[in-house]
């Protein structure tokens, strides 16, 4: 069944949500060119979804997701523990707390992946106290509707939407697609997360945060 209420947010438009933090690949440390092994690795989980364009470049494998992070900088930076309950990290890569992983074990997430990851400090050593996640959004559903949107522009990419969440912006959608997942993108506006209503509330009730301020918008459903 359609979902009947469908929430947003841009919280990984925000730069208040960057956390100067690095991730270590497996691997990395023998490889000839580490630095093109990242790169390599944050496009394909930026714009690489299960089965979305043939013959592209091939989705990741849980084998391949990071086995630690660690502060970019030796000194000056905030530690994550002190942030929201979700932060993007090197790459676009994101990360949520043990308290947002223990909320979304109990929806439906489809194809996406969460696996526990260990914080360490500069010298990648000395362990960091906390739980996090490493979360990989592997669900692409076609819902929105720009024509029928508020706030969004259409950028040189055929099919490919910029939401201006500085704005009063207002998306419409048609959760058709989604089906009965809580928790997806739509690849044209890869900037917004969509919500279903049950993951929404159990996230403001547990207090938690993934972002400063209004953390989700209502969607107009048609």
């Amino acid at each position: 069944m359609a979902h009947k209420k469908v929430w947003d947010s841009c919280f990984l438009k925000k730069t208040s949500n960057v956390a100067y933090v690095s991730f270590h690949l497996p691997g990395s440390d023998e490889h000839p060119d580490p630095l093109g092994l990242s790169v390599e690795f944050s496009n394909r989980y930026n714009y690489v979804l299960p089965g979305s364009i043939p013959g592209a470049a091939q989705d990741i494998d849980a084998g391949e997701y990071p086995d630690y992070m660690y502060l970019t900088y030796e000194t000056g930076e905030e530690l994550p523990s002190k942030r929201n309950d979700a932060f993007i990290g090197a790459g676009g890569l994101i990360v949520v707390s043990g308290a947002m992983y223990d909320i979304l074990q109990g929806f439906n997430l489809g194809a996406t992946r969460l696996q526990q990851i260990s914080l360490r400090q500069h010298n990648q050593r000395t362990p960091v106290e906390g739980r996090w996640y490493f979360l990989h959004i592997r669900e692409n559903r076609n819902c929105l509707i720009a024509e029928e949107s508020t706030g969004v522009e259409a950028t040189r990419s055929a099919d490919r939407w910029r939401v201006n969440s500085e704005a009063k912006y207002h998306l419409t959608v048609e959760p058709t697609a989604a089906a009965d997942l809580d928790l997806w993108y739509d690849s044209r506006a890869r900037s917004v997360l969509f919500f279903s209503e049950r993951l929404k509330e159990a996230v403001e009730r547990a207090g938690l945060s993934f972002k400063s301020g209004n953390d989700f918008r209502a969607c107009k459903v048609v």
